[in-house]
């Protein structure tokens, strides 16, 4: 796939630390003269990792991608609490960590997986009124964010060090939870306090923080070099889970239009709903809930080219 093709395509890029989300899909735009970038949940300035972005006429695809769970790789500082619940806030208490053994660490694998209640950091981007709570939290303004149902579905301990107060998991957790939280209740849990000190993500739903790009990488594909990952997704790609549909070349028009169609126009169909609608180049011209039993067409996309 030519460089030209990220215009409108689905990209996995790995995030450095130091950049925002909004930075950094702003630069792959750039870079690809995309009209237009999204992507499928934020990462923290600090956190590097896996972005999941949509340019072109495929930022319609994000909310496909927002719902899947995310993978994490995070270090954990004990004894050390911080206002924003990791180290770009201010110390707010320190703990001891005499006592502290692997085997109390431990405990937190089974304690954290599972169904939980978690506040949200005060220090977030979560809207109250209309506003950020980050914003209202800087301004010294009382910050009630509502707990909130997340699943942490795997929790496990990589590296434990007792010496410098660390600990290293990995996560396996739904939409919408913050690790930071995670660290900041385990540092509850413990009796020691803890804040998030480094974080990586290393999945999103289906997609692999080993298959993405970081932005020099981008840069070399757009020069003319090879691509040293698959980093470049068509929607079909992208979309594996969801049904095929092709349909014959006469009624691709009408389908780009969002008109309906009949089980004459289709050439091949195979899996189940919902269904890419694609021409007989394969090109991705549609995205719809099927009925296959009673023929019945629900678009959700269209990509009218």
């Amino acid at each position: 796939m030519d460089s030209s093709k990220a215009r409108d395509a689905v990209l996995l890029l790995d995030k450095e630390k130091g950049k925002t989300s909004f930075s950094a899909i702003e630069e792959v735009r750039r870079l690809f003269g995309a009209r237009k970038a999204g992507h499928s949940g934020t990462l923290d300035k600090a956190a590097t990792g896996l972005l999941v972005v949509c340019t072109g006429s495929m930022t319609r695809l994000t909310r496909y991608f927002l719902e899947g769970d995310k993978r994490y790789t995070g270090v954990i500082r004990l004894g050390v609490t911080t206002d924003t619940c990791d180290a770009e806030g201010e110390i707010t208490a320190t703990a001891s960590l005499a006592g502290m053994d692997e085997g109390r660490i431990r405990a937190i694998e089974s304690r954290f997986t599972g169904r939980l209640r978690q506040a949200p950091p005060i220090y977030s981007a979560l809207k109250i009124k209309g506003r950020r709570a980050a914003d209202l939290a800087r301004e010294g303004r009382d910050v009630d964010l509502a707990e909130r149902d997340i699943i942490v579905h795997e929790l496990s301990i990589l590296d434990a060090d007792l010496g410098s107060g660390t600990i290293t998991v990995d996560v396996l957790c739904s939409k919408g939870t913050y690790i930071r939280s995670l660290a900041r209740d385990i540092g509850e849990f413990l009796g020691t306090g803890a804040h998030l000190a480094g974080l990586r993500r290393t999945a999103s739903g289906g997609f692999s923080v080993e298959d993405a790009a970081t932005i020099g990488e981008m840069r070399n594909f757009v020069s003319g070099l090879p691509a040293e990952k698959p980093f470049l997704l068509a929607p079909e790609q992208a979309l594996a889970d969801f049904g095929r549909i092709v349909v014959a070349d006469g009624v691709v028009k009408k389908v780009s239009n969002g008109a309906f169609f009949g089980r004459g126009d289709i050439l091949s169909l195979e899996g189940r709903s919902p269904f890419i609608i694609m021409d007989g180049r394969k090109n991705c011209i549609a995205i719809a809930n099927v009925d296959t039993d009673n023929w019945s067409v629900e678009y959700s996309n269209v990509f009218n080219r």
